[in-house]
């Protein structure tokens, strides 16, 4: 049985997810894990643009993967990213 830290998918679920993960989205989701983190420091950090950095994070917001809140930064409304994911378990086998 999942524990909150974990998802068990199968299927398409599996398949978007799958599609979805490459080193650009585990190092978001490796940064977003149990602290929140803004698009613009994750753009830095990884040293890509704030706009593919926020279309990924909306991907694997999509996915259920990060949640999204939004706070007032400096100039506008940053979007900050959390996870509490620790594992994603993909099953080959159809049931």
């Amino acid at each position: 049985m999942p524990t909150e830290k974990e998802i068990v998918v199968k299927g398409e679920k599996a398949l978007e997810i799958v599609d979805a993960l490459n080193s650009t989205t585990l190092k978001i989701l490796k940064s977003a894990r149990n602290m929140p983190v803004s698009v613009t420091k994750l753009a830095k950090d990884l040293q890509l643009s704030e706009a593919y950095i926020s279309e990924m994070v909306r991907m694997l917001e999509d996915l259920k993967l990060v949640s999204i809140t939004y706070e007032r930064g400096e100039r506008g409304i940053r979007k900050i990213s959390t996870s509490n994911l620790e594992k994603i378990i993909i099953i080959l086998k159809d049931e």
